[in-house]
């Protein structure tokens, strides 16, 4: 072109249509791209790790090995911290009597062998020492009375033929008599022991009587024990240690419990924390005090600000499938947050939880 003329004029039409084709899809894609960034961050990421509300359980434990005869709070019941939720009856506490009778019999030796006691204090010891073992006697026999009466109130209810069910019948009846007799029987030779002992007691020398201080400190020990193990015989109530909700059923009545071994799960109806797993590689270094955004995961997500409040300094196995839905095993470090103020949490619900970057290097709390 030479320099004298002038340049050839754009119609405005063209302008038009170069901007429409050229510059205007390049805006439109640029502000998709940035309203897709700012929705992926608010509300399609995903989440730093999924946390669980946790809340606190208590397996109810029966205390000895024993029979459960009782379930007052059967599963999703609400109860009150006290109340009775089960009853259990221990099943045989004849070992552990069997077990003090054996105890009294060394006494019973080592008083034989004092050769240096006087005849009077050997008597007594020697006394006291049957009686004590006669009360257990008899409380092996109220035992197995007990026993022997259930046993003959289940054949009452049998359905089988009546020439096995009379002989049946005939057997417990006889075995219940042959039982109470015993009782009965050594009741009376308990009742005359300890009067037999009372009125050594009073004619003994003050001199002797307190030589024995010792010796009726080692019967006193061996008392207490012995009505411990006479009390057991009777049904214990369990009871609820806090308030909350029967979440498993875990034995019926009728079954048979070891001791120690759980009947009910307890859970408390209020959520206490949010626990969450980190797992490798980390996107920053968790520390106590950092700030975590909490999202629901209902139709409508609510959003909350909470805080770390623990951090494990150790892995732990993931053993809840929902946050860790892999079959290969794997471990995290666990973190624990606290509740968020504006959110009503359920026990058990999960939440999404972000860590602000922000807050990562900001010395912990």
């Amino acid at each position: 072109m030479r320099p004298d003329k002038q340049p050839i004029p754009i119609p405005l039409a063209r302008k038009l249509q170069f901007m429409q084709t050229k510059i205007v899809p390049l805006m439109v894609l640029s502000m998709t791209a940035i309203m897709a960034a700012m929705l992926w961050k608010e509300a399609i990421s995903p989440a730093m790790l999924v946390g669980e509300v946790s809340t606190q359980k208590s397996n109810i434990n029966s205390p000895v090995a024993a029979e459960v005869i009782r379930i007052h709070a059967q599963r999703l019941t609400l109860v009150k911290a006290g109340d009775v939720i089960a009853e259990v009856r221990p099943t045989d506490v004849r070992q552990s009597l069997d077990l003090l009778q054996n105890e009294l019999n060394l006494l019973r030796i080592e008083a034989g062998n004092r050769e240096t006691k006087r005849r009077e204090t050997m008597d007594f010891e020697r006394l006291q020492l049957d009686w004590m073992i006669e009360k257990i006697n008899l409380s092996k026999a109220t035992s197995a009375a007990k026993s022997a009466a259930a046993t003959l109130e289940i054949t009452q209810g049998v359905t089988t033929p009546p020439a096995a069910t009379g002989r049946y019948q005939q057997e417990a009846q006889l075995a219940k008599e042959a039982a109470d007799a015993e009782v009965i029987e050594r009741q009376t030779l308990v009742a005359t022991l300890g009067k037999r002992i009372e009125e050594l007691h009073h004619s003994m020398d003050p001199k002797t009587q307190d030589s024995l201080e010792t010796w009726k400190t080692e019967i006193t020990l061996i008392e207490e024990r012995f009505q411990k193990i006479a009390i057991n015989q009777e049904a214990i109530q369990l009871r609820a240690p806090f308030d909350g909700m029967i979440t498993k059923v875990l034995r019926n009545v009728g079954e048979n419990v070891l001791a120690g071994e759980p009947l009910l799960l307890l859970t408390a109806t209020e959520p206490k924390s949010i626990t969450g797993y980190l797992r490798q590689p980390f996107p920053l270094e968790p520390a106590i005090g950092q700030k975590v955004q909490v999202r629901t995961h209902a139709k409508k997500n609510l959003i909350g600000n909470a805080t770390i409040t623990r951090v494990g300094v150790h892995f732990e196995p993931i053993l809840n499938p929902a946050l860790h839905p892999s079959p290969t095993p794997e471990v995290g470090l666990p973190i624990e947050v606290s509740l968020p103020p504006n959110i009503k949490l359920r026990p058990g619900e999960l939440v999404s939880l972000m860590i602000s970057p922000s807050s990562a290097n900001e010395p912990a709390l």
